[in-house]
């Protein structure tokens, strides 16, 4: 049986199982700094990174945009212009992505949490926002996440939660942010139904069928890919398969995770696979009458929840 343990070093919380272990950063947005396979290869004797690795530099200067991935809610990508329309009112939301006009992936990944438990492989993090005070600028309703983080050898899988903690009835929405290296070779399997088109302000403006270019349903290289945009109703199953390191990564999500943004920057050393529940601003269309948003009402008490599965196999087995 393989051996587990966890460990928390220099503000890291380091979870192991078999070959897979975990560096968390409850203080940086809950977020994952990165992950490490213990399967060395002539080409990668240390082992594989899967995921995008924090430097140093980013973890001293607690820059949670360089992590490995982070978690969002309580709504994924885009709010339009920091304003969030819900049941007849207009909320002011303060900036929070400097310069950008639109705010962006929520709180959860700009607040430190706190560890709750942690257990050999296993750990769940806490957040609390009281919505009182400078806080009902982040976020108006009072709300209760965890991040529950479960390591096994070969993979991890990731829960989020979000409770209503309020009085009333609160729009909420879960997804994440994960940073995966690309190679020359990168491919990414993905079936979806649609796309959203964006605007010049990068919101999404229509739905349309997914156009040859960028239909990943039967693979596509990321090179040939230049995207940032949300696509509707994902299957919940996405493979990735790196070929330069023998390595592939299916990811399985929740049916609440109905929606996929696709982010791959020209020129960068990363691209975005993001399962998400909302599509971008869909709390505002939902306000406009618009279905099909992945707007989760919660009411007082009620919790919205869902999981994401990362296994990892090697391409020639």
């Amino acid at each position: 049986m393989p051996q587990t343990s966890s460990a928390v070093t220099s503000g890291l919380l380091t979870l192991r199982a078999g070959a897979t272990s975990l560096d968390i950063v409850p203080e940086i947005g809950g977020a994952l700094a990165g992950v490490h396979l213990d399967w060395p290869s002539p080409s990668l004797p240390g082992g594989i990174e899967p995921l995008r690795r924090m430097p140093d530099s980013a973890l001293a200067a607690r820059d949670v945009r360089q992590a490995g991935s982070f978690a969002l809610l309580p709504y994924s990508n885009r709010m339009r212009e920091c304003t969030l329309h819900f049941a007849g009112k207009r909320y002011r939301l303060a900036p929070n992505f400097g310069s950008h006009p639109h705010s962006i992936h929520g709180i959860g990944w700009q607040h430190a949490w706190d560890v709750e438990s942690s257990d050999g492989a296993n750990a769940t993090l806490r957040l609390v926002h009281a919505a009182t005070g400078n806080q009902t600028v982040e976020w108006p309703f009072a709300f209760e996440a965890r991040q529950i983080f479960a390591a096994f050898d070969g993979g991890f899988s990731q829960t989020l939660e979000i409770a209503n903690t309020g009085t009333g009835p609160m729009p909420a929405g879960i997804g994440l942010h994960p940073y995966f290296p690309r190679a020359a070779g990168t491919r990414v399997v993905a079936a979806t139904t649609g796309v959203w088109r964006n605007d010049d302000a990068m919101m999404p403006i229509s739905l349309d069928p997914v156009p040859p270019a960028w239909n990943m349903a039967e693979g596509k290289l990321v090179a040939a890919l230049s995207l940032d945009n949300c696509f509707a109703g994902w299957t919940g199953q996405a493979r990735i398969e790196w070929p330069e390191w023998d390595l592939a990564l299916d990811i399985a999500a929740d049916p609440v995770f109905g929606h996929l943004v696709v982010y791959v920057p020209p020129g960068k050393p990363f691209f975005c696979i993001e399962p998400v529940s909302n599509r971008n601003d869909g709390f505002n269309m939902l306000a406009k009458g618009h279905a099909d948003t992945g707007t989760v009402v919660l009411a007082p008490g009620e919790t919205l929840t869902g999981t994401v599965l990362f296994s990892f196999s090697r391409l020639s087995t």
